[in-house]
C-alpha cells in the first residue's frame, strides 16, 4: 500500500465531514444543492492538492456518499419518488466530482497548466 492510499479514508477531516452533512441535509431535510456543490468541490481540491490519483478521490466521494446513506440506483422510480432522487443526487455529486478534479477544481473547463 503507498502512503497516499495510508491515509485517505482519515484525510482531510474538515472537507469530508462538510460533504457528508450537505448530502444529510439535502437528503433528508432540503439542503441546499449550492452547499452540496461548494462541499464537493472542497474536498475534492483537497485531495488532489494531496496529490491523491482520481481514482481514489472517486473512492473516497463514493465512501462518503455510502457513509450519508445513499447507494448508486439504476432504477429509477416511475413515479420521481424519493429513491429516484436520491439515485439523481448520488449521480450528481459523482459527476461533479469528477468535473472539479479534472478542471483545477472550478468546475468550468479544463486546466490550462502546462
Amino acid at each position: 500500500m503507498d502512503s497516499r492510499d495510508r491515509n485517505l479514508r482519515e484525510a482531510p477531516d474538515g472537507p469530508a465531514l462538510r460533504l457528508r452533512q450537505a448530502i444529510i441535509a439535502a437528503t433528508r431535510h432540503g439542503g441546499s444543492r449550492l452547499e452540496l456543490e461548494e462541499a464537493a468541490q472542497q474536498l475534492v481540491t483537497e485531495l488532489r492538492g494531496r496529490d491523491q490519483p482520481p481514482e481514489q478521490v472517486l473512492l473516497r466521494i463514493k465512501e462518503i456518499l455510502s457513509d450519508a446513506g445513499l447507494r448508486p440506483g439504476h432504477t429509477l422510480a416511475a413515479d420521481g419518488s424519493e429513491l429516484m432522487g436520491e439515485a439523481a443526487l448520488y449521480r450528481d455529486v459523482i459527476s461533479s466530482s469528477i468535473r472539479y478534479y479534472f478542471n483545477d477544481g472550478d468546475g468550468t473547463g479544463p486546466s490550462t497548466e502546462e
